[in-house]
């Protein structure tokens, strides 16, 4: 079931404890999210579930980004690397990727797969690692 609450919990409380992606991901599943969506240029992240959505607005100050009209997949798995090595920060992230040409991404719950992609129709798939505490 599709717990609006929870789910802007997560997203509050993840932020401010600064959680593991898979843990963020982990707990969005339990509170019925069965998908998401986040434009990069944006940074606007609608959560679906149960024939529901969420929308989480983007955080204040966040300027609108510019996104490379050509999508480098290798440029995205670089961005997603420093990031999962904490050297860059979120909104660094979303500038990296945007570098690479992604403009959207696609967080599957079910297939654990993040599907990065570009205005082509172009993808970089990432498998989502289990968390353990």
């Amino acid at each position: 079931m599709f717990d609006r609450n929870a789910i802007e919990e997560i997203a509050e409380k993840s932020k401010a404890e600064k959680w593991p992606y898979p843990k963020i991901f982990n707990s969005l599943k339990d509170a019925g999210v069965e998908y998401y969506e986040t434009s990069v240029s944006t940074h606007e992240i609608v959560y679906h579930g149960s024939g529901e959505s969420w929308t989480e607005p983007a955080p204040e100050g966040f300027v609108t980004l510019e996104v490379s009209p050509t999508f480098d997949g290798a440029g995205v798995r670089d961005a997603i690397l420093k990031n999962q090595r904490k050297e860059t920060n979120y909104t660094e992230f979303l500038q990296g990727i945007a570098a690479a040409g992604c403009t959207h991404y696609r967080v599957d719950m079910n297939t654990r797969e993040i599907a990065y992609m570009g205005d082509n129709g172009e993808a970089y798939i990432e498998k989502v690692p289990d968390f353990k505490e």
